[in-house]
């Protein structure tokens, strides 16, 4: 055997080579698609975070047998879950334990987040207020949406009115 024959045993033909750039092309047209910019997904783990912190309000009021409210600061930059919310200002009401750190109180600030630094609360409506209140059977005083951006993405976080269920949505211009 000469090295003639060994170097043709170990080269691709061009065929191959073309097949091999080929299946490259497409893995990646299908793949590149799904990987969303920063701000998709620090938009929407915020949206996840403050959807499942209105569950936990709504869950603590039927648990409790008290109203819980999710109360925003003033400048949309905070919230926290207070019990027995009196509409007095968001500084003097008391944040209930977090239900996950004995201890902590249930305050949020999205933006010093990890992961979420881009993203800021974009408006609060709940029959005109910037709170939204669960009953002791769970339905929210009034219906309403949170709207979060990061970026050009814009995330909706709706409570619907009776039942207090609660969705998340992308909007679209």
């Amino acid at each position: 055997m000469d090295t003639h024959d060994i170097a043709c045993r170990r080269a691709f033909t061009l065929v191959e080579v073309l097949m091999v750039v080929i299946v490259l092309i497409i893995a990646a047209a299908v793949v590149l698609p799904n990987f969303g910019s920063a701000a998709d997904a620090q938009a929407l783990s915020a949206a996840r975070v403050l959807a499942a912190d209105l569950e936990v309000a709504r869950s603590s009021a039927l648990k409790t047998q008290r109203p819980h409210t999710l109360l925003f600061r003033d400048d949309l930059a905070a919230y926290k879950v207070v019990a027995d919310y009196d509409g007095g200002a968001y500084a003097g009401a008391e944040a209930v334990d977090h239900p996950v750190v004995s201890g902590r109180p249930f305050e949020v600030h999205l933006a010093t987040r990890n992961g979420m630094r881009a993203v800021e609360v974009q408006s609060v409506v709940f029959g005109g207020e910037t709170y939204v209140t669960f009953n002791e059977l769970g339905e929210p005083a009034a219906p309403g949406t949170i709207v979060l951006g990061a970026g050009d993405v814009r995330m909706q976080i709706a409570v619907a009115g009776l039942t207090g269920s609660v969705s998340t949505t992308r909007m679209t211009d």
